[in-house]
């Protein structure tokens, strides 16, 4: 079975994180990017739908969208019912990078949630995050 990854957003970032990651880990296969909102001739359930339709209904499908939510997230939570379908929102580069370089775990689950963990620990607030390390150094 094969695993394919969907970036979509409200506007071009998933088209622009796919650049970040391709800059940073390589070309990269089996991604697609939803850019919603660009072309206001494009309907957005029309582009799920044919987003997802072009994709083997036996493959894994992991769609990762910008919003909790939001318009583009809610189009595909009406795939949910889709076998070897998972979503995730909150789109960013260090949960995608997480998710790459571990695609080699076969359990998705497993690699979604050690993804999100992972990528959560990510987001810092550095002025804190830096002066209480200075501290601990002073500290020790």
């Amino acid at each position: 079975m094969k695993r394919h990854y969907i970036f979509a957003s409200h506007g071009t970032f998933a088209r622009g994180l796919l650049d970040s990651v391709e800059l940073i880990l390589g070309k990269q296969q089996d991604i697609h990017t939803l850019c919603a909102y660009v072309d206001e001739n494009h309907d957005l359930t029309e582009q799920v739908e044919t987003l997802l339709a072009s994709l083997p209904a036996q493959d894994e499908v992991i769609a990762i969208t910008d919003i909790f939510a939001g318009s583009v997230n809610n189009e595909f939570i009406r795939y949910l019912h889709r076998p070897h379908f998972h979503l995730i929102a909150g789109l960013n580069l260090p949960l995608v990078i997480d998710l790459l370089i571990s695609a080699d775990e076969q359990d998705s689950e497993k690699l979604i949630h050690e993804a999100l963990s992972s990528s959560r620990e990510s987001i810092q607030y550095c002025n804190q995050s830096i002066a209480s390390a200075l501290q601990a150094d002073k500290d020790f």
